[in-house]
């Protein structure tokens, strides 16, 4: 599929979800409740079944990982800074660290990859793939731990971040990847928990569109778009940037790049949602995220 049209889908069901709001067919409770839906169900099936396609035991995928780890995460202690320093909300300031983190490396990043590397690809794709996922969400939670619940202890903050679905589906996903899906039983317990997972992107992307109705760019212009740029712009060209130095082959650095360069994950309008933070401004920066990818992913795949 061409790249231009890879988010395309997301659009129309985000458009989909403000028409039902539009003529009342859903109205508010609905979004709350497909959100904690996505956000306790869908979204910890997601995590977990992503995971048990991953194998930690070889020394290619362990390689992997840590380049995948290593960028992303050196990314996010940037970002922690620039974004500690604005003047804005501690609300606002976790939002943004959410959208400019998180991208959407699973819904759009696995058929971009397989489009422009193969389907070969799609192994070493989904290893970094999820880690770009999983690891920017399990570090938004922990950011807003500190920076919207700053009247609780560093301690109790921790705990609470140890309990979060999605972190707990982090940890069983690690540890079933190395439960073999083929023993009796087991198989069963991965495509049901596919099932679920399957559905967190549409249910998300559909009560983002029910909330956008009648508050689209009502405020933070500037902050989405600039959160939005650095999103699409500013994580691939460091991770080109680095790899480079660092002297991973082109294949293999042109798809770290590639996935880096994916826009703002719904996950992220799941997560503001359930922590109250700026909802309007992620759910506006999904979106323009989205449009600007029409154009930075093409160029990345001329680039690489």
């Amino acid at each position: 599929m061409n790249p231009f049209f890879i988010s395309v889908p997301v659009f129309l069901i985000i458009i989909s979800g403000w028409l039902f709001k539009k003529y009342k067919i859903v109205d508010e409770i609905w979004i709350h409740i497909l959100n904690r839906f996505a956000y306790r169900v869908s979204l910890p099936a997601l995590i977990i079944a992503s995971f048990w396609n991953i194998s930690f035991s070889d020394k290619i995928s362990l390689m992997t990982a840590a380049w995948s780890a290593s960028f992303i995460v050196g990314f996010m202690i940037l970002s922690a800074i620039v974004i500690s320093f604005l003047n804005l909300s501690h609300k606002t300031k976790a939002a943004a660290f959410l959208i400019v983190c998180t991208g959407n490396t699973v819904y759009m990043g696995f058929p971009i990859i397989s489009n422009t590397f193969g389907s070969g690809s799609l192994p070493m794709g989904s290893l970094v793939a999820v880690l770009y996922l999983v690891l920017p969400i399990l570090a938004s939670i922990f950011m807003i731990r500190i920076w919207a619940n700053s009247k609780k202890s560093i301690s109790s903050q921790f705990v609470e971040f140890l309990k979060n679905p999605l972190t707990v589906s982090s940890v069983l996903g690690i540890i079933a990847s190395f439960v073999p899906k083929q023993i009796a039983g087991v198989d069963l317990i991965y495509k049901a928990l596919a099932m679920l997972g399957a559905t967190a992107s549409p249910v998300a992307l559909f009560a983002l569109g029910g909330f956008l109705y009648k508050r689209f760019f009502r405020k933070n212009f500037g902050l989405v778009f600039w959160s939005s740029f650095a999103k699409i712009a500013a994580f691939p060209v460091l991770a080109l940037i680095a790899g480079k130095f660092l002297g991973i082959a082109r294949p293999d650095l042109g798809l770290l790049a590639l996935l880096a360069a994916m826009p703002s994950a719904v996950t992220t309008f799941i997560i503001a949602e359930n922590f109250s933070l700026d909802e309007m401004a992620v759910g506006n920066a999904i979106l323009v995220s989205t449009i600007l990818s029409f154009f930075a992913i093409p160029l990345i795949v001329l680039i690489i």
